[in-house]
């Protein structure tokens, strides 16, 4: 059954998953990081307790991510402001860097520059050497969000997430979104995205809020 179909017959109570991203970090140099990850710097750990100020009337019933340091912080503090549960999830890490991890992206560039122009030519299949592409990340995460979304029908759920899980997010309720367009949404840190799910039906309700 399609939006139109269930909007027109009545469609149920919403499920919403909440979408943020854990940040700012402590990350001067400007490096690839993936798991463990960075710590969040202070105006990042500022920046989420006043989110959970903002969620209290949205109420999520859950808050998930992934074990990351920044992540599993922003996730603690919120989960701890808005009394809630909350579960780590590894499938929702960042995609892993391989061989660029922990180096600033100039030396990458510097380093490998075939690769960097493979990366530009297929974003979503390319994968660093040891590392993942973003069809490697759908392929974990998504399981897990599909989960998040049926285990809280009617509900409210907040993910906290990063660049790349939150594209996989997008798409669970865009499915005409490819990935190696995610890019074009702005992903700001400590900041709301709403997907409202009909069943397995998803629209995208706000952006950044």
């Amino acid at each position: 059954m399609g939006l139109l179909e269930r909007f027109l017959d009545g469609a149920p109570a919403p499920t919403r998953l909440w979408l943020t991203r854990a940040g700012p970090v402590d990350n001067p140099e400007g490096a690839l990081y993936s798991h463990p990850g960075r710590p969040l710097a202070p105006e990042g750990l500022r920046a989420f307790e006043a989110l959970a100020r903002r969620l209290v009337e949205h109420a999520p019933a859950h808050v998930y991510g992934p074990d990351g340091r920044a992540e599993s912080e922003a996730v603690r503090i919120l989960a701890e402001l808005l009394e809630v549960p909350y579960t780590l999830e590894p499938d929702l890490r960042e995609r892993a860097w391989g061989a660029w991890e922990g180096l600033p992206f100039a030396e990458v560039r510097r380093r490998w520059p075939e690769l960097v122009e493979h990366w530009k030519r297929d974003e979503a299949g390319f994968a660093p050497p040891g590392g993942e592409s973003l069809e490697d990340v759908r392929r974990r995460a998504r399981p897990v969000l599909e989960r998040i979304r049926d285990r809280h029908a009617g509900e409210a759920a907040l993910v906290v997430g990063n660049c790349t899980v939150n594209r996989v997010a997008l798409q669970l309720a865009l499915p005409f979104f490819p990935l190696e367009e995610g890019l074009r949404f702005e992903q700001n840190y400590a900041e709301l995205t709403e997907l409202r799910f009909y069943g397995a039906d998803g629209v995208l309700a706000r952006l950044n809020d």
